[in-house]
């Protein structure tokens, strides 16, 4: 039997909060859909949430899912995040949803670390489909732009968009292949980036669903 994909891996991805009670809430529909379903299981009164978006923090408050500020907390035992892309590496490309920041913040605060996706998701090398989400201070931002692309990128602002920290959404391609480690470390020096979408290193659980099971890379 074929399931909805998403529905699928955020069903899996409940197996792994009796690791502890304080769960980080990610942002963009794969994980929607898990915080939905949390919200309708019995382990939703038993765990604190740590949103990474107000979206997902206005869903889960619709849902009973308590709500606790991250700077409540001095560990988040797990996070369920999703992801755009995942490469063979593991290295991931977050930030479609512009929430890249506050994603990143809760995952380096997460004892456990979850990302579940639908197989389409799987890629050779990210950035692959999409391009590298920047997150960058409204102050200054053509100059930022400017120095984003002297790296070698092709960079454009997401048109109307805010993040929830108010700040702007550069995305940017590389023009030929490169050290993703070496980028995201030039990319973060520039003065008026905030954060970026490339999600390298560290250690993560990758949960992938093609409709019919679940594979868990790690």
């Amino acid at each position: 039997m074929i399931m909805d994909k998403k529905e699928q891996v955020a069903k899996e991805a409940l197996n792994f909060l009796a690791q502890g009670n304080v769960v980080g809430l990610g942002s963009g529909t794969t994980a929607s859909k898990f915080i939905s379903i949390l919200g309708s299981s019995s382990v939703k009164d038993k765990i604190v949430g740590v949103a990474t978006s107000l979206a997902s923090e206005k869903l889960a408050r619709e849902v009973g899912i308590k709500i606790v500020d991250i700077d409540s907390v001095d560990w988040i035992d797990v996070t369920v995040d999703g992801a755009d892309e995942v490469d063979s590496d593991l290295n991931i490309l977050k930030g479609g949803g512009g929430q890249l920041t506050r994603e990143k913040k809760v995952k380096n605060k997460s004892k456990t670390y979850i990302v579940i996706i639908s197989d389409e998701k799987v890629v050779p090398r990210i950035p692959h489909k999409f391009p590298i989400p920047v997150e960058v201070i409204h102050f200054g931002h053509d100059t930022t732009k400017k120095d984003l692309e002297a790296l070698g990128m092709s960079c454009r602002f997401r048109a109307d968009f805010i993040t929830d920290n108010g700040n702007l959404i550069c995305d940017c391609t590389p023009t030929e292949k490169v050290d993703l480690q070496f980028l995201n470390k030039r990319i973060k020096e520039i003065t008026g980036v905030v954060e970026t979408g490339l999600f390298l290193g560290g250690k993560k659980t990758i949960l992938v669903s093609n409709g019919t099971e679940v594979k868990v890379l790690k």
